[in-house]
């Protein structure tokens, strides 16, 4: 799935900028809002994808992923 990669990627950058430079990291965090909601919408959504994604024993594949792109228009 593309968006796997996506996130995963994002993931990669948000990780490698806070251990490269922690200090503009929490500059980014604390006095860009959109950017510190993007940061938690992403962690959030990455957070419900391994929870559906765990889940779907129980889920149909389309179930979760209607849930996935609710979360994902919800936060963004």
């Amino acid at each position: 799935p593309f968006h796997l990669l996506f996130f995963f990627f994002f993931l990669l950058f948000f990780f490698f900028l806070f251990f490269s430079s922690p200090s503009l990291f929490f500059f980014f965090l604390f006095f860009f809002p959109f950017f510190s909601l993007l940061f938690f919408s992403l962690f959030f959504f990455f957070f419900f994808f391994l929870f559906f994604s765990f889940s779907s024993f129980f889920f149909s594949s389309s179930f979760s992923f209607f849930f996935l792109s609710f979360f994902f228009f919800f936060f963004f």
